[in-house]
């Protein structure tokens, strides 16, 4: 009988730290759709030709699930265009990559230059030349800017937004 309460408690244990990992998982997801929402309010695009703002996810399903429930709300006057994946990039005008992403690199080098913002949960995404990386702290989901490469791109980053980020070059 001890064996069989062992092996209950095992099988126990394992599902509940399973769905705290799944658990975490869409916290976390939710915490990076929030974020890509909000920059369409923090970052200005000045060649915007038209009021659509296309959001291009590559490689994060349930972002772009998430991101594709709040895309009614306001956006600065700005309508979302959420896709998921993309074949030309150019259309973006952000760039959300996975860090699974087998094409990170190469869409990074495709948009350079172009007012596109590249975000990614890549570790040390930003400083290898992305605009917007996430990186977990203490549990939690913050954000790294690089400024040099938001310039390149040619947007400007709200005050409020480089204040709240860590800086990387």
């Amino acid at each position: 009988m001890p064996g069989k309460l062992v092996s209950a408690g095992l099988l126990l244990w394992v599902l509940l730290s399973s769905f705290g990992a799944a658990a975490d998982d869409m916290l976390n997801a939710k915490t990076k759709a929030n974020y890509v929402f909000n920059f369409t309010k923090f970052v200005e695009w000045p060649a915007l030709m038209n009021d659509t703002l296309h959001v291009c996810i590559v490689g994060a399903e349930p972002i772009v699930n998430l991101l594709s429930e709040l895309a009614s709300r306001d956006t600065k006057g700005h309508l979302l265009q959420i896709w998921s994946g993309i074949d030309d990039p150019q259309i973006c005008q952000i760039l959300y990559i996975d860090h699974d992403a087998p094409e990170l690199q190469s869409l990074i080098q495709q948009v350079r230059g172009n007012q596109i913002l590249t975000v990614s949960d890549a570790e040390g995404f930003a400083g290898r030349g992305g605009c917007i990386g996430f990186y977990s702290e203490n549990g939690q989901i913050k954000l790294e800017i690089n400024p040099d490469a938001v310039r390149r791109a040619q947007l400007k980053v709200n005050a409020l937004l480089m204040e709240i980020a860590r800086i990387v070059r």
